[in-house]
């Protein structure tokens, strides 16, 4: 199993850092636990992984204790004065110019912008193929809200988003360095291996459960010295058998038929095609053709609200209520039901999340560094406090003109954002809007707009095998993974698949080393 524990103070980050690894692990292997159950621990018992945040003082003899033992330790945010010294680390309070350094101006157009401060890996993050070699505390690619790259924000204000010290620690167990205008000046990451342990540390009370690096946690269970210690299966969010996975959407916030354009383009270009539906927008019978031909043609619609209103309408009753007429809207003019929303500005607040559940909903898609961190999640699958069965896709990549650059290669950030995706093995989102009366969002016109998506797909296929789906095919498979279980097993442990079958494609587990379809009879030895 692997116990999550975290003092009471901590608690918040505890729900967030749970969350994130059952959607990699599944829920059935992890378990919140006390500050007892590692006190108390039996040697010999089935392997335990042991995760910690912000840990007390008091628990450090009993965390020495378990590092004599076979197991792997994760350690998030503050390290504790006696353990600092086992590790040899040095810990100082955060500084004003860290908090500083932190800060981020918003992008201009057709630019982007950085915060003085980063994370840099150093070459021992090798092991454990970290997806990114340098992440901005923060950085926009749109005003101050869309971060392109697909991450969120690290904070330096003591919040759970926030670094928590000033630490150094031997350049042997550096496993990621904070950088001020290129000049290191705290630990990020560290990575400790004794004889019978490993312990892994992130500088940060959630870790990275908001970025592609997350890819080092479940590397570490699932592989790190996996001749010598316990190992956890990840379930993969690549379906087997390809090497990156790919959906496209327009979300249709003021037209519809004004998509047409770049429908042609996708279906010359024999490539799945997504609409999301402002259904304010279907008053106008003019906007029920496309997404009918959408349907017949493969393609997928999801709703995005009945008025578009910012944060779902501001309550759990207003959510509610958006999804559900505009559910009963789409099908009208469809014929068919809807199963997924997309959030307008892709603010989704806890309450959107339980009324859209409640209307019917199987998901939501959202995800931005500007609003709701904890729904910036680095795998989908059920957020911090979802109810069983719903689960959310963090999608942050829009393809718009005003942010292609005018230097160099002007896809150059989108094809960095697809390959950090694709080395995370991280499904792949992203999306663009029609045309409307008001705005063209960049493009100086839909032959300038259809040149660059044909030239982003070009460069995805040519990456690997390569999957495109709609985006209602993503979420199913997306959500059936939510749904697997793992459990102890005499030989082992066993896999289970859930008793519905809403998606074609294979899973792919990840486990000791290796990496393959789940066994027929899903045991693990």
């Amino acid at each position: 199993m692997i116990h999550l524990i975290c003092p009471a103070y901590s608690s918040d980050a505890g729900v967030i850092v749970e969350a994130a690894l059952q959607r990699s692990f599944t829920p059935t292997l992890v378990q919140r636990s006390s500050f007892g159950c590692l006190r108390n621990r039996r040697l010999g018992a089935a392997p335990t992984c042991w995760v910690l945040i912000d840990p007390l003082d008091e628990w450090v003899p009993a965390i020495q204790a378990a590092l004599q033992g076979q197991t792997k330790i994760i350690l998030l945010g503050s390290i504790p004065a006696s353990l600092a010294t086992l590790l040899q680390a040095q810990r100082s309070e955060l500084t004003d110019q860290l908090h500083e350094a932190a800060q981020c101006q918003p992008a201009p157009k057709a630019g982007f912008t950085e915060s003085a401060a980063c994370i840099s890996y150093q070459p021992l993050a090798e092991q454990l193929r970290s997806p990114l070699a340098q992440r901005p505390f923060a950085r926009f690619d749109f005003a101050d809200e869309w971060n392109n790259l697909g991450y969120g924000a690290i904070k330096a204000d003591g919040s759970n988003w926030s670094v928590c010290q000033m630490v150094q620690i031997p350049v042997e167990n550096r496993l990621a360095a904070i950088m001020v205008d290129g000049q290191p000046v705290s630990a990020y990451a560290g990575l400790w291996d004794f004889p019978g342990t490993s312990l892994l540390w992130f500088n940060r009370p959630v870790g990275p459960v908001d970025s592609q690096e997350w890819r080092i946690i479940e590397q570490f269970l699932a592989h790190h010295r996996h001749d010598h210690l316990p190992c956890w299966p990840v379930i993969s969010e690549l379906p087997h058998g390809y090497d990156a996975a790919v959906t496209m959407r327009l979300d249709c916030d003021e037209d519809v038929e004004s998509a047409r354009e770049l429908w042609n383009l996708y279906r010359q270009l024999g490539l799945p095609f997504s609409l999301a539906l402002h259904t304010a927008v279907l008053a106008d019978a003019r906007h029920h053709q496309l997404p009918q031909e959408v349907l017949v043609h493969g393609g997928a619609i999801l709703s995005h609200t009945a008025t578009h209103a910012p944060n779902w309408g501001g309550s759990y009753e207003a959510a509610c209520s958006e999804g559900k007429l505009s559910a009963e809207l789409i099908e009208a003019v469809t014929g068919r039901p809807v199963r997924y929303a997309v959030s307008p500005f892709h603010q989704t607040p806890n309450y959107a999340r339980d009324g859209l559940a409640d209307a019917g909903y199987y998901g939501c898609i959202g995800g931005i560094i500007h609003n709701d961190p904890d729904f910036l999640m680095a795998r989908a699958g059920m957020p911090p406090g979802a109810a069983h069965g719903f689960i959310g896709h963090s999608q942050q990549c829009m393809l718009h003109g005003d942010c292609l650059l005018q230097k160099g290669d002007p896809l150059r950030l989108y094809k960095t954002a697809f390959d950090i995706a694709k080395a995370g093995k991280s499904f792949f989102g992203y999306l663009d809007h029609p045309f409307s009366e008001r705005y063209t969002y960049g493009w100086q016109n839909e032959v300038q707009r259809a040149a660059i998506h044909e030239q982003f797909v070009a460069y995805i296929k040519q990456t690997g095998k390569v999957l495109f789906c709609n985006q209602e095919q993503a979420m199913d498979f997306l959500l059936q993974k939510s749904l697997i279980k793992v459990l102890p097993d005499t030989n082992g442990l066993r896999i289970m698949m859930p008793d519905i079958t809403i998606s074609v494609w294979q899973y792919t587990v990840e486990y000791a080393g290796t990496s393959g379809s789940i066994p027929a009879d899903g045991v693990l030895s």
